[in-house]
């Protein structure tokens, strides 16, 4: 390829989340595949943490004059991925990733939004900015196709728009000798079928600890299954999986209590018979491995994702009804065979398309 240059990445990098942090260490692998060499800087909360994670620089997010000295010495300023572009979380972080990338185009950088996942954007002025800064980036890539509906609907015009599929596709899981040891270690017997719930905070939904507790019920009594609570982001996930632990009147619920990274993770669920889970990457884990699923939707991005593999097993967690949940998990357990497959069948598919990020990426800086 000749001289590379380099690339700096923008994201939701450093605050100890799985999912994220499986994002940047797919983009990283998949851009490091094409060129070993590739300069690679990474905008992060914890930039320590991140060099020691990742094989790459990192500088403080925070620390403006470092960015725009990252910024300029860049050749492509990659903002991705995840749910950068939404003000559901706060307009504070909508407006710090516009910010970023419109310093990146003042300095005349190339500009990729790579396999976002956009929206919801409501306040009116944030829609403004976000349409005005992604009319003016060089390259979008999105994970799923609610999002490109979303960009035409906010009258985003950018001609060079591609409906791709999250990095994370692109991940393996680590050795089945390693979860075997992390199964031990937690205690956590694997005689039984095992289901895995993946739940986060979520103000809205009421009674959620309580309808999730009584569905675990339900599956240890009628599948005589061992339920496994995986928390994706820290604290905030163990906190709300210690809650529902109290709540289970049966014997057979257990919680990660350590720390795992992405790959861990990613081999926990492999273990899986099947998963119930609200964070959208422990939903991307099971599909990489073809576990049938249900999804508890708090995001479109959870409905966006279980329409790109095919699914329509989903409960909305603001007006969660118990029976309602326990009809569709009834549904996936009985069809997990079939629903494996056609999961199997999709996820192939998407892994290619996640690939195509990498291509579009260096197709931008010849």
């Amino acid at each position: 390829m000749g001289h590379m240059k380099s690339v700096l990445l923008s994201g939701y990098y450093g605050f100890d989340n799985s999912g994220d942090d499986a994002i940047l260490k797919a983009i990283v692998k998949d851009l490091r595949e094409v060129n070993k060499d590739l300069d690679i800087t990474v905008l992060s909360y914890n930039p320590e943490k991140t060099e020691s994670m990742y094989p790459v620089k990192a500088v403080n997010r925070f620390n403006f004059r470092d960015v725009v000295c990252s910024i300029k010495e860049c050749s492509l300023f990659i903002s991705g991925g995840g749910s950068l572009l939404q003000d559901v979380t706060s307009t504070r972080s909508l407006l710090y990733y516009l910010t970023v990338m419109f310093f990146a185009k003042i300095f005349k950088r190339k500009v990729m939004v790579y396999a976002n996942g956009i929206g919801p954007i409501n306040k009116k002025l944030n829609r403004f900015f976000t349409r005005t800064i992604l009319n003016k980036v060089d390259l979008i890539t999105l994970r799923d196709n609610r999002s490109k509906e979303y960009l035409d609907i906010m009258g985003v015009t950018n001609k060079n728009i591609h409906v791709t599929a999250d990095p994370v596709y692109t991940l393996e899981p680590a050795a089945d000798s390693i979860i075997d040891n992390i199964f031990l270690d937690e205690k956590i017997p694997k005689e039984k079928p095992l289901i895995g719930v993946s739940i986060r905070e979520w103000e809205k939904a009421k009674g959620l600890e309580t309808n999730i507790a009584k569905a675990i019920d339900y599956m240890i009594k009628e599948y005589n299954a061992t339920i496994v609570l995986i928390p994706m982001h820290y604290p905030e996930d163990l906190n709300i999986g210690k809650d529902i632990l109290e709540l289970v009147k049966e014997d057979g619920c257990y919680i990660l209590k350590k720390k795992y990274n992405v790959e861990e993770i990613m081999g926990i669920i492999k273990e899986m018979d099947m998963i119930i889970a609200m964070r959208l990457h422990s939903l991307i884990y099971a599909a990489t491995q073809s576990i049938p699923m249900v999804g508890l939707i708090y995001d479109p991005k959870i409905t966006g994702l279980l329409e790109s593999i095919g699914l329509a097993y989903m409960c909305d967690v603001e007006d969660l009804n118990i029976d309602d949940l326990i009809t569709n998990i009834d549904n996936v357990w009985n069809n997990k065979d079939s629903i494996k497959k056609d999961i199997s069948n999709n996820s192939n598919t998407l892994k290619n398309l996640a690939l195509m990020n990498v291509k579009l990426a260096y197709d931008i800086l010849r």
